[in-house]
């Protein structure tokens, strides 16, 4: 019985020392795949630019199937300012009123801004199109209204 554990015991070290299994692994199943891996999320990229600035950006669009998240980042504006920014139905040729509300953008003291809002609705959308509007100021008061930014998605 001693002999045929020690002989046992050399197979399987030299099973390992060639790159073998080790014992555990030659007993441990391999993962199976998911027949169906959950979907990842897909991104695209879009211009913003400035209608009563030179500030300009990019907007990205990440899609689950559940939820769309856009992302704007902004060289430009002025330092330590905030701006209200929507999604709108239409386009910056055909505007159309205010479908979402995305986080304010804040500049840092160089005028760059980078935010980031999560919505729950599918982009594209079914119908119809959206753009995305960055106002002049950090509320729709007055002048801050104006659209100081905008871009196609």
């Amino acid at each position: 019985m001693r002999r045929a554990i020690a002989l046992l015991m050399l197979v399987t070290a030299s099973a390992v020392a060639c790159g073998g299994a080790s014992p555990a692994a030659a007993t441990t199943p391999s993962p199976v795949a998911s027949p169906s891996p959950s979907p990842s999320p897909t991104g695209q990229q879009f211009a913003l630019g400035g209608i009563h600035t030179s500030a300009s950006g990019k907007i990205f669009v990440t899609t689950t199937p559940t939820s769309t998240t856009i992302e704007l980042i902004v060289t430009g504006l002025g330092s330590d300012t905030s701006h209200v920014s929507h999604i709108h139905s239409g386009t910056c040729q055909q505007p159309g009123g205010i479908l979402y509300a995305l986080n304010q953008v804040v500049a840092d003291g160089s005028g760059a801004a980078d935010t980031r809002t999560t919505i729950q609705a599918k982009y594209p959308a079914a119908s119809g199109r959206w753009y995305v509007v960055v106002h002049a100021g950090p509320d729709m008061q007055g002048a801050n209204a104006t659209y100081l930014m905008c871009g196609n998605l």
